[in-house]
């Protein structure tokens, strides 16, 4: 029987959050990706609200916590906020909170996050997580923290072990650090698996040299946003515009065969035509072809990127079982 959902499945603020998700099974972290780690705590969470008629509840952060301590980082999001919001929901979630994330949360001490925010908005019958979660100033509140004080609290913590994956041979935990650091290098298709599917960068596309046109292959160019950009090279992919989506072949780097100094990332849209500044685009990887290489003249460029464009629809098209 379909639970009742007297709700919004996205609240904005734990002001927004109403009494009819007390009691329910909740997990809270910045579920960046969203993982096969996460979704093996949220189908945990999903058994136990499941046996009781509740909900699960996750509550996630915007801005991540660490552009909030640290501003002038490089961006190293894995994916943006509303598709995170869209993932945890199709794991399994029945509503999503994001907390707006401002230093007074950030300094809150663990007893505090407990009482002001745990037991105050949500009153969990469950707290589901994973082993290394940590909450409070200075990361202080540990599972054992939680462990303390569930009982006066009326609820109980459940500890969901890691996913573990065999990686260049080695036992490895799942995590969003290890995602972060296989795009940083370019291995997108060990990223994906982990995900559960492709990486993807989210953007608008806006000008770029318009080199790609004279070279008979243009490209939209992505404005970067707060995503970690996969290291320099030629991928294979997709590129989703509105409601079509299109084998893409993209190149981020510095164009070495024009000697160009910004590094740029742009997708060339097999069999698309038209105008695209100013949409919004989600461009998937699936494949790494190649490093980024300078070439003598423009005509041996144009080759290799005939091949790259051959290589890519090959590619996408075993992705989607295309014959």
């Amino acid at each position: 029987m379909k639970r009742p959902m007297p709700y919004e499945r996205h609240i904005v603020g734990l002001e927004n959050v109403p009494e009819s998700l007390h009691g329910c099974a909740l997990t809270i972290g910045n579920f960046d990706g969203v993982h096969r780690g996460h979704r093996r705590i949220v189908s945990h969470a999903r058994a136990l609200a499941d046996a009781e008629h509740q909900a699960v509840v996750a509550v996630t952060f915007d801005p991540p916590p660490d552009l909030v301590l640290r501003p002038g980082d490089e961006p190293q999001r894995v994916g943006p906020h509303d598709e995170t919001v869209e993932n945890l929901l199709q794991a399994g979630c029945d509503a999503i909170v994001t907390v707006k994330t401002n230093l007074d949360l950030l300094h809150m001490s663990p007893q505090a996050f407990i009482d002001e925010v745990i037991l105050k908005h949500f009153a969990p019958r469950h707290v589901v997580e994973g082993p290394n979660f940590f909450f409070g100033r200075g990361r202080a509140g540990t599972i054992a923290t939680l462990q303390t004080a569930g009982p006066a609290g009326g609820f109980l913590v459940h500890v969901v072990d890691p996913v573990m994956v065999e990686l260049d041979g080695e036992p490895t935990r799942v995590s969003s650090t290890l995602i972060r650091a296989l795009i940083k290098v370019g291995r997108v298709d060990a990223a994906g698996d982990l995900l559960t599917r492709p990486f993807a960068l989210t953007g608008t596309v806006v000008h770029g040299d318009h080199l790609g046109r004279t070279l008979r292959y243009p490209t939209a160019n992505l404005e970067r946003g707060e995503q970690i950009v996969p290291a320099d090279g030629v991928y294979a992919g997709s590129a989703k515009l509105g409601e079509t989506t299109y084998p893409a072949a993209i190149s981020i780097g510095y164009k070495p065969t024009f000697a160009d100094d910004k590094r740029t990332i742009e997708a060339h849209l097999v069999g698309a035509g038209g105008d695209f500044y100013g949409r919004r685009i989600r461009v998937a990887f699936l494949s790494r072809l190649r490093d980024q290489m300078r070439y003598n003249d423009t005509g041996s460029l144009v080759d290799q990127i005939a091949r790259d464009v051959e290589q890519t629809k090959g590619i996408v098209n075993r992705a989607f079982g295309i014959q």
